[in-house]
């Protein structure tokens, strides 16, 4: 016969470590010098960060029609980008990312022109960089408002 699950109440399990050793931890994090080695650390990986993004872009074009494929894609990069300094990038694959996430909420399918627009930013966002820091806020922004706008009259035809 299969056992049965046993639930532990979070407050039952023993502590990690003492209170004070846990603030000290937390100060040590917050501190500035904390902060700088991390931002160290992200710059001297930049490169190959870069690297990474630009190979995730390549699947991201080789995806085609396959939402699946690219909202997997586009969620890697969505974590990605701002370290890798493509920000831009980043910021597009993340309004993607939100709108695959609210149509499969409401049940229904990506539309596939908001999609392909969203795929054309991100990979110039990636490929240009000059461009897309200047353009990159202003395109990922009337993307979002594009899909608001889009999600809106759904939800008006869907009588919600």
């Amino acid at each position: 016969m299969p056992k049965r699950a046993q639930i532990i109440p979070p407050d039952a399990y023993p502590p990690l470590m003492r209170k004070a050793e846990a603030a000290a931890i937390a100060r040590r994090l917050r501190s500035p010098q904390t902060a700088e080695r991390g931002a160290r650390a992200i710059a001297a990986q930049g490169e190959s960060l870069r690297q990474a993004v630009g190979a995730l872009v390549d699947e991201l074009e080789k995806a085609g029609r396959d939402d699946a494929g690219i909202a997997q894609v586009a969620h890697e990069i969505r974590g990605l980008g701002e370290n890798a300094g493509l920000a831009a990038a980043g910021h597009i694959a993340d309004g993607l990312c939100r709108y695959f996430d609210a149509v499969e909420r409401l049940g229904l399918g990506a539309d596939p022109a908001i999609v392909e627009l969203h795929v054309r930013a991100i990979l110039h966002a990636a490929r240009h960089e000059d461009e897309a820091g200047r353009m990159g806020d202003t395109v990922a922004k009337e993307l979002a408002a594009l899909v608001s706008h889009k999600l809106t009259e759904i939800n008006t035809l869907l009588g919600g």
